[in-house]
């Protein structure tokens, strides 16, 4: 990953976890919708993968992942 966000306690990195292309795969599968709808979504993928991660955690990962996605493209 090219992005240089800080990583906070709670965020994994994207190279630690095997859902990260299903999560990413769903934000941009509903690009038609809403931005909130599409992180909802792609939360919603996370924290199926990682039941033990806090709803704050899931959100977070999953926001920065985006975010540095977003800054790549």
């Amino acid at each position: 990953m090219s992005c240089n966000l800080p990583i906070q306690t709670g965020v994994k990195k994207p190279a630690d976890c095997k859902c990260y292309g299903a999560v990413m795969r769903t934000y941009r599968g509903m690009s038609d919708e809403p931005h909130a709808v599409a992180l909802e979504a792609a939360q919603r993928v996370y924290a199926f993968h990682h039941p033990e991660d806090s709803k704050a955690d899931a959100r977070l990962t999953v926001e920065r992942w985006i975010t540095a996605e977003e800054h790549v493209h």
